[in-house]
């Protein structure tokens, strides 16, 4: 008897058992990784998303400076150390003033306690900043 191949009928070629086996594996693996992600995806749409709101409650939040504040930076060399803040309202004493400088490179913050009577400040950095074009000065006032 003759195949459609034009070979002797008889058992199967080593060739045609390869590629039958190659093609369960391919078949068995992408069935796998479709039921990991099925199980992913199905994870993940258990997880609310219904809410609208951001946060656990809601505060009326007050400045204690109203008018903006003065912010000079200090240089040691080619770096700033120090960030000099003046204008501090009295209304803002007992409070803390942070300051951040950022290079886009390095950045580095300092801390201070604001004095009784507001006015200026001088905020020591953590380490120093180097100068460049464009030299980004953060500051915030908590408390008090």
């Amino acid at each position: 008897m003759i195949s459609s191949q034009g070979r002797p009928a008889g058992p199967p070629l080593a060739e045609n058992v390869d590629m039958r086996g190659r093609s369960a594996a391919a078949i068995g693996g992408a069935a796998m990784a479709a039921a990991v992600l099925f199980a992913v995806i199905g994870h993940a749409a258990s997880i609310g998303t219904a809410s609208t709101t951001l946060g656990a409650g809601d505060a009326a939040v007050t400045a204690c400076d109203t008018d903006g504040v003065t912010v000079t930076p200090v240089l040691t060399g080619s770096n700033v150390t120090v960030v000099s803040v003046a204008g501090v309202a009295v209304a803002c004493a007992g409070g803390s003033i942070s300051v951040t400088v950022n290079n886009g490179i390095s950045n580095s913050t300092g801390t201070a306690p604001v004095p009784a009577g507001g006015g200026a400040m001088n905020v020591t950095l953590a380490s120093a900043v180097a100068t460049k074009d464009s030299d980004e000065i953060d500051v915030a006032i908590t408390g008090p």
